[in-house]
C-alpha cells in the first residue's frame, strides 16, 4: 500500500494531544493521572481546559483505533500471520510489559521520593507495585493486542467460509446508515456504563468509553475493504462534523456544570437518566464528527512530509510510550519557579512535547531499541 503522509501526520498529531492531554491533567484539569501539581489552574481557565480535555478524550483514542485498523489488513495480507504476530509481539507485548513492569512503577516511585512518601529502594517499589497489573497509560496497546488477536482469529479461521465485508453494499454509506451507527454506539455505550461507570478502570483500562473503541476499530477495518476512506470522511466532515460542533458546546455546559456543581456528576456517570443519556449520545457524535473531519482536513491540507515530519513520524510511537516520564518531570521541576501556575502550565505543554521528542530520539539510538518502538 502506497504510504498515505495525512495519515503518519494525524497520528502526530494525537500523540501530541496525548502529551497536552496529561499535561492538563497534571494542572487539575478533570481526569485520572499519576502526578497533580498543588499549583493547579483554578477558574474559567480550568474550567476551559477540561473542556477541551475531554472533548479530546471523546476522539483521539477512538480515531487511533480506527488508524491502527485501517492499516493492519495491509500489513497482515503482506507478512502472513505468523510473521504478523511476531512483528507484534516485538511492537506491542514488549513496550507494554516495559511499561507495566518498569516505567510506570519507577515514575511512582520518583513521585514518592518527591513526595517524602517512601523509605522503599526502588527495586523493592517496583516489586511491590507489580503485584498490582496496571497498564497506566499503556492500556491502549493492550487493547489493541486484544483487538487484533480477535481479528487474526476471523481472518485465519472465518474470512475464508464467511466475509463479513462481502455480505455489505460496496456502496458509500448514506447518512442514515451513519446516523444508525451513532445511535447503536450510543445505545450500547449507555448500556455498558450500567456496569461499568465512567471514572472506574480495570488494571487501567476504562470499560465505560470501550464501545466506541470497538466500532472504530471495526470501522476501520471495514473502511480499508471497502475503499471508502476518502469519499466517507468528506461526507462525515461536511456534514456531520457541524452536528459535532452543537455536541461539543453542550459537552462543554456539561463540563461547566460539574465544575461548579461536582454533586451532580453522579447523574452524569451511572444510571439511566437524561443526564447520562445525553452525554453519551454527544460523545458519540463527537466521535464520529472530530474523526470524519480530521481525516478530511489531513487528507486536503496535510497530506506531504517533510524532515521534521519524518522525525516526528519515527518518534511518535516512543513518546506515547515515555512522555509521562518527561511530563511528570517538567511539572516537578517547574513547581521551583515563582510564576503563576497559568505561565507554567504553558511552558510544560511546550517541555513536555519537546522533550519527549528529544528523549525518545535518543534512546531509539540505543541497539535493538529502535526495532521495538
Amino acid at each position: 500500500m502506497k504510504r498515505l503522509f495525512y495519515l503518519d501526520n494525524l497520528m502526530i498529531f494525537l500523540s501530541v494531544l496525548v502529551v497536552l492531554h496529561h499535561v492538563s491533567i497534571g494542572y487539575g484539569t478533570m481526569g485520572g493521572w499519576s502526578y497533580v501539581t498543588s499549583e493547579k489552574l483554578t477558574g474559567t481557565i480550568q474550567i476551559f481546559l477540561s473542556a477541551l480535555t475531554g472533548l479530546k478524550a471523546s476522539f483521539s483514542m477512538s480515531l487511533f483505533f480506527f488508524i491502527s485498523a485501517f492499516l493492519t489488513i495491509p500489513s497482515l495480507e503482506k507478512k502472513g500471520v505468523s510473521k504478523f504476530i511476531k512483528a507484534r509481539l516485538i511492537r506491542l507485548v514488549i513496550p507494554l510489559l516495559f511499561v507495566m513492569i518498569i516505567l510506570a512503577p519507577s515514575i511512582l516511585y520518583y513521585i514518592e521520593i518527591h513526595n517524602r512518601s517512601t523509605q522503599l529502594s526502588w527495586f523493592s517499589y517496583v516489586v511491590q507495585q507489580n503485584t498490582k497489573p496496571f497498564t497506566s497509560h499503556a492500556w491502549f496497546i493492550l487493547v489493541l493486542i486484544i483487538f487484533e488477536l480477535v481479528y487474526i482469529g476471523y481472518w485465519k479461521f472465518i474470512k475464508p467460509h464467511f466475509s463479513i465485508s462481502k455480505c455489505l453494499p460496496d456502496k458509500i454509506p448514506a447518512h442514515i446508515n451513519i446516523l444508525t451507527v451513532i445511535l447503536l454506539c450510543s445505545g450500547l455505550t449507555i448500556i455498558v456504563r450500567q456496569f461499568f461507570p465512567l471514572g472506574q478502570n480495570f488494571i487501567g483500562i476504562e470499560f465505560s468509553n470501550i464501545t466506541p473503541y470497538i466500532f472504530m476499530y471495526a470501522t476501520g477495518l471495514l473502511v480499508y475493504r471497502k475503499h471508502w476512506l476518502d469519499d466517507l470522511s468528506g461526507k462525515v466532515a461536511i456534514t456531520w462534523f457541524p452536528v459535532s460542533l452543537l455536541a461539543a458546546t453542550y459537552f462543554c455546559v456539561i463540563i461547566y456544570l460539574l465544575s461548579k456543581y461536582p454533586p451532580v456528576i453522579n447523574k452524569f456517570v451511572s444510571g439511566i437518566t437524561w443526564e447520562s443519556v445525553s452525554l453519551s449520545f454527544a460523545q458519540t457524535f463527537l466521535c464520529i464528527g472530530f474523526s470524519g473531519f480530521l481525516l478530511h482536513l489531513f487528507k486536503k491540507k496535510l497530506n506531504f512530509t517533510n524532515f521534521i515530519l519524518s522525525i516526528m513520524r519515527e518518534n511518535r510511537y516512543g513518546v506515547y510510550i515515555f512522555h509521562p516520564v518527561v511530563v511528570v518531570s517538567v511539572t516537578i521541576i517547574l513547581e521551583s519557579l515563582t510564576l503563576k501556575p497559568t505561565v507554567k502550565y504553558i511552558i510544560a505543554c511546550i517541555l513536555s512535547i519537546v522533550f519527549s521528542y528529544m528523549l525518545v530520539g535518543l534512546i531509539r539510538k540505543i541497539p535493538l531499541v529502535k526495532r521495538v518502538i
